[in-house]
């Protein structure tokens, strides 16, 4: 027996130092990352700063940091799920670094935005920081794992087949009927009358909140079918009419020029397989990426060819994938909406702009308000409001949920707002663990961390979309009910 337990123990603690020395390779090779990542940017950096490259290693060095924590890649593990948007947002400095100039639509020189961009920077290292030390801290892990405690939803783990049906058959019609009644409203007769306003998709759009709420519905119902096939693998009619469900919806969203909307419902499901059927592989995040990839590419075409007048009765507009196309959605699209914004809210917040001290958050309120109702209504974003004061235009401008805190509370607000964000993740998280194949945990979760990855108030707007009525939804199908 002495000798059973003398190995036991030798094993243990064989273990523990096994994960003592992962720490430290994933801490060294951190730490690597960020060095070579500082050294190749020296190496090509034009721009008379050095410290720039050095900032942006270390913020990437910060977003790379969790992929080394969870040695069992868990690719919707909040950290690695903001992880993929973190990357994309510094896409563009690097293009920068590159090319030695910042091209950003401001009325600056070349040493202020160098100036602006080492803040922004600093900005981003001190959200990270906050971030990842909240997120992994002890402490809050132990008062998150107490807390989800307390929103157990084993009780709602058995969903009623007949009422996802009927669910699925009474709101597939509103969901068309809602559709048409957007195009008929912004006077779209035809495919191609809907293709060309994607150059005024902004107008096509306008004053439709409501009608777009209830094909979201539509979506996450199309979302729980498959959850419920996933999870129970007894018929596959649900899988076949989610599946259906989901390409009429991406069709027609993708119409309307909300490729976001479609990405996000992909995302989702993804989501859900991941934890309901398999993990996912490498090659299949790959796969995935590259799919989303070839349909912003698609989009991102069809977009230019309506601004160019390209699109004419019975003429789809031509699409083809080239490096310099490939090149143009990079540095147009898809790398323009990290830092580029994020300069801009620095720049315009509180010189041009006073500090909005939490009125971003609070003209949310009045979202059930039609504006037709009301001409006067607040706009719901900081972006938007840089985009109607200071630009002078219509529309938004993501700001990102650092650039919203720091248009309201300036850095203090980017230390407290990225520490509730950390707490909420790990709240989040320690919710799924307690019971990983619970269908409506998992829906939930995924559902939460999609739509309402921060507390920006575009992230609130979602919530309001899609985190509301998933969790009606979960308890009305359960068999519990309401």
């Amino acid at each position: 027996m002495t000798t059973n337990k003398r190995i036991l123990n030798q094993a243990l603690l064989s273990t523990v130092e096994s994960i003592e020395s992962l720490k430290k390779l994933s801490l060294s090779g951190w730490v690597l990352v960020t060095l070579a990542l500082y050294g190749l940017l020296s190496l090509l950096n034009q721009l008379p700063d050095p410290l720039i490259p050095f900032l942006l290693a270390i913020s990437w060095g910060l977003l790379f940091l969790p992929l080394f924590i969870h040695h069992s890649l868990d690719w919707f593990a909040p950290p690695i799920f903001l992880f993929w948007w973190g990357v994309r947002g510094f896409l563009h400095p690097i293009i920068w670094l590159t090319q030695g100039e910042i091209d950003v639509n401001l009325p600056t020189t070349l040493d202020e935005n160098l100036s602006l961009l080492r803040w922004v920077l600093l900005a981003h290292i001190v959200a990270s920081s906050t971030y990842l030390l909240v997120f992994y801290g002890r402490r809050q892990a132990e008062w998150a794992r107490k807390a989800s405690r307390n929103f157990d939803l084993g009780q709602f783990n058995n969903w009623q087949s007949s009422k996802l049906v009927f669910l699925f058959l009474s709101t597939f019609p509103i969901a068309v009927a809602s559709y048409f009644f957007i195009l008929y409203a912004a006077g779209v007769d035809s495919l191609w009358e809907l293709l060309m306003s994607w150059r005024s998709k902004q107008q096509l759009l306008e004053g439709k909140f409501y009608p777009l709420t209830a094909i979201m519905l539509f979506a996450l119902i199309v979302l729980m079918m498959l959850a419920h096939n996933w999870h129970t693998k007894r018929s596959r009619l649900y899988q076949w009419l989610a599946f259906i469900g989901l390409i009429i919806y991406s069709g027609a969203i993708a119409l309307l020029g909300l490729r976001g909307y479609v990405v996000r419902v992909w995302i989702m499901a993804v989501g859900m397989f991941h934890y309901l059927v398999r993990r996912l592989s490498l090659l299949q995040i790959g796969v995935l990426i590259g799919s989303i990839f070839f349909f912003a590419l698609l989009s991102y075409q069809v977009r230019r060819a309506a601004f160019k007048g390209e699109i004419r009765e019975g003429h789809l507009p031509s699409v083809t994938i080239t490096f310099e196309t490939v090149t143009q959605l990079m540095d147009e699209d898809l790398a323009t909406r990290g830092l580029d914004n994020q300069l801009i809210a620095f720049y315009v917040f509180p010189n041009h702009i006073p500090l909005q001290w939490g009125k971003s958050w609070l003209v949310l309120l009045a979202l059930p308000i039609p504006r037709a109702l009301w001409k006067e209504k607040p706009v719901m974003t900081p972006g938007g409001l840089v985009r109607d004061k200071f630009y002078g235009g219509g529309g938004s401008l993501p700001l990102g949920y650092l650039g919203d805190l720091y248009a309201n509370f300036h850095l203090p607000g980017i230390l407290l707002g990225y520490g509730l964000l950390g707490l909420y993740h790990r709240f989040l998280y320690e919710w799924l663990k307690q019971k990983p194949k619970n269908p409506s945990t998992i829906f939930l979760y995924i559902v939460f961390l999609t739509n309402l990855p921060d507390f920006s108030p575009l992230s609130l707007i979602h919530g309001v979309i899609y985190c509301l009525p998933a969790f009606l939804l979960v308890k009305l199908v359960s068999a519990k009910g309401l």
